[in-house]
């Protein structure tokens, strides 16, 4: 893993965007009229697209300063704005939100309980948190206690995830963001019909692998992959009773309601 923090425009977008975007059309649902705030916002294009869907205002927050800079040039304007912040502390956000979305941040914070409890501190009354976080069962093995993804300093199963939240929160909808049948049947596909044109011809294959001199992902042979590429509906956010129906889970995504203010579990 080089690339953990998706960007529109980059040659990495295409692989990354499916199931980023289907989270915040996910969150549209809950936004529509209402105030968010984006934890993690990153490149800030998630703030955009709920903006873009009906919110009526939308504040990202990040604790990198060029992210926020580059958020606030690329997407910033009436109704969208970036701030530098830590999320586990929240210390700098005005107010309170309607509805507060983390998306692929928890993992990313050394100490996540404090995020969960600093985003409880900042809901509004009848007000909801979305946050998601890849699940364990889905991921590379852990080395020596840790995940495999550099940039990550936890990974949950289901069980223990479910735990965490309910330790900050009253109420606790627990969904699942799977990968479709469909979606690795293409990939699959694809794989396949790698190997078949390696099997017809090895030398040709292999030459052509390389061809042209340019950047990788500018070869035919890379671009193959475009025939397995996702699209926002190969990642449906699903109640978790049902998430094998669909396909095989990928990402939690706990709905919180009701935090448990002042009270430590």
């Amino acid at each position: 893993m080089t690339v953990e923090r998706g960007e529109p425009g980059t040659p990495e977008w295409a692989d990354l965007a499916a199931p980023h975007l289907a989270r915040y059309l996910f969150a549209a649902g809950f936004a529509n009229g209402r105030r968010v705030l984006d934890l993690g916002s990153g490149a800030g294009y998630g703030a955009a697209v709920l903006r873009s869907t009906g919110a009526a205002a939308v504040h990202g927050v990040d604790v990198d300063p060029e992210a926020v800079s580059q958020a606030q040039v690329r997407h910033g304007g009436p109704g969208v704005t970036f701030a530098v912040d830590d999320c586990q502390q929240l210390a700098s956000s005005p107010g309170s939100w309607d509805v507060i979305c983390c998306f692929e941040a928890i993992e990313h914070v050394p100490q996540p309980e404090e995020l969960l409890v600093a985003a409880g501190r900042h809901l509004a009354p009848d007000s909801v948190l979305l946050v998601s976080t890849p699940d364990r069962a889905s991921t590379a093995p852990f080395v020596h206690g840790r995940p495999r993804n550099r940039f990550h300093e936890h990974e949950w199963y289901r069980d223990e995830f479910l735990a965490l939240v309910r330790r900050h929160f009253h109420d606790v909808e627990l969904h699942v963001q799977v990968e479709t049948a469909a979606a690795q049947a293409r990939r699959d596909a694809v794989a396949a019909l790698r190997q078949g044109l390696m099997a017809s011809n090895p030398l040709f294959v292999l030459a052509w692998r390389k061809w042209p001199w340019r950047r990788r992902d500018e070869r035919p042979w890379a671009k193959l992959a475009g025939l397995a590429a996702p699209g926002i509906t190969d990642f449906p956010i699903v109640p978790a009773a049902v998430a094998d129906v669909y396909g095989s889970p990928r990402f939690h995504v706990a709905v919180c309601r009701r935090p448990i203010a002042g009270e430590v579990a």
